[in-house]
């Protein structure tokens, strides 16, 4: 039993050295030699990124932009420096010649406005995910990032997970095999119609500065047509299309980014997805369940997609299925099972009876489970860092364009009920 422990353990705790010494953390600077950084966007992600900002060696806010009262509020006690400029028009950000980068946590739809806008203004861009809110979009974002030369760094802070690299590691040593499909997850149930919260996930309802006043609803609007007043479509943004990339956006994304990472994938050539609005039919315009299949024919592999709002049983995010072994990979586990019967196991296992793994499979041969990490802090330390050496980050945009082509193949799939594919040629998504 031990030969059969030790198929990818040792594979596994090789990579997990190289991958290691990479994350290694950088010399800490002097005060002066910080980023200075202006955050647009504080709400429930843009509050949560403030807090890791606030154990970083490398960079300090300095300055600050929303359009609520409420978040300003919450804001403003945080703040390391209680003289930090606050605004509600994120252009004062972007003027300011103290500012040397951006981090961007707004809606989805502003995604890319503000972030060219902050290229222009010859600012490091460090946007959360997606990249946009459209495809159209993710192109001009694209372009301007390679025209600017400005460093950029995008919110898949998977990618600054090390056993995600050693992951990457085992998947290119042929450990597991040729990998012939990915299925990943992406499910949660709160208890209550989700999105609609403030401060965090967990709070229901809305805050009691969401009135006009408290609001810039008009600046909110600005690049979307106008519409009455509604706080729940400020608060709860991440439930209507006009705003949002919902489930395929917000979620996906994630772990078929780090699938783009782990297997070098590019853009999917098809996408067909469902779905729909199932449990919380509260105006919401957006699906609540959905799901979604992309096909890599060049790859020979296919990737699927399940992800919900109404159900979290499967703790799981993603699981590699390859012809000698299978991995599951989370942001708190790695686990690797083998296959009853191949070659790899002959070799490596001759001293026992390879058939008699078929009733052992359920176990895993390395199981790696992690907790406390701060992904998100190691993310914006990776860009911090790459401002200051003018590096490569491990996220820029045109790796994020990959999983923003793929979520708007899914939204185009999903809003026409047809499969679609990608014509390399044009650079456009074909229904």
């Amino acid at each position: 039993m031990s030969n059969r422990r030790t198929f990818l353990k040792s594979a596994a705790a090789a990579s997990a050295a190289s991958t290691l010494a990479s994350f290694s953390p950088a010399a800490e600077p002097s005060a002066g030699e910080r980023v200075r950084v202006g955050l647009i966007g504080v709400g429930i992600r843009g509050f949560e990124l403030h807090q890791s900002l606030l154990r970083s060696s490398h960079a300090t806010v300095a300055g600050v932009a929303d359009l609520s009262e409420h978040y300003i509020d919450r804001i403003g006690p945080k703040l390391a420096n209680p003289k930090t400029p606050i605004h509600r028009d994120y252009r004062a950000l972007l003027d300011d010649k103290n500012i040397d980068a951006v981090i961007i946590a707004t809606p989805d739809f502003w995604h890319s406005k503000m972030a060219i806008d902050a290229m222009d203004a010859g600012k490091d861009v460090y946007v959360e995910k997606p990249l946009a809110w459209s495809h159209e979009e993710a192109v001009q974002v694209k372009n301007k990032a390679r025209q600017s030369g400005r460093v950029t760094q995008v919110g898949y802070q998977r990618r600054s997970i090390p056993h995600f690299h050693e992951a990457r590691e085992l998947v290119q040593s042929g450990a597991l095999g040729q990998i012939t499909h990915i299925q990943l997850w992406l499910s949660r149930n709160r208890g209550f119609a989700p999105w609609r919260t403030y401060n965090n996930y967990q709070t229901p309802g809305l805050p009691e500065k969401s009135k006009p006043e408290h609001i810039d609803w008009e600046r909110y609007l600005a690049i979307r047509p106008p519409r009455p007043f509604d706080p729940r479509r400020f608060f709860g943004w991440q439930c209507y299309r006009e705003y949002s990339t919902g489930i395929f956006g917000i979620l996906m994304s994630h772990p078929l980014d780090a699938a783009n990472l782990l297997l070098g994938l590019d853009i999917p050539a098809t996408c067909s997805a469902t779905g729909g609005i199932f449990v919380y039919d509260d105006g919401r315009t957006v699906p609540d369940t959905c799901s979604a299949l992309f096909s890599y024919p060049q790859r020979k592999l296919t990737i699927s997609f399940i992800g919900m709002n109404n159900n979290s049983f499967n703790d799981q995010e993603a699981q590699y299925s390859g012809t000698n072994g299978t991995m599951e990979l989370g942001t708190s586990w790695l686990r690797v099972y083998a296959e009853a019967r191949n070659a790899l196991f002959e070799k490596y296992v001759p001293s026992e009876r390879v058939g008699q793994f078929r009733d052992l499979r359920s176990l895993p041969v390395y199981n790696l489970r992690l907790s406390g990490a701060d992904s998100t802090l190691a993310h914006l330390e990776d860009f911090f860092v790459s401002v200051k050496q003018r590096g490569r980050c491990r996220c820029p945009v045109e790796e994020a364009y990959k999983a923003m082509v793929a979520v708007a193949m899914a939204l185009k799939a999903y809003d026409t009920e047809r499969t679609v594919r990608w014509d390399e040629a044009q650079g456009q998504i074909i229904a």
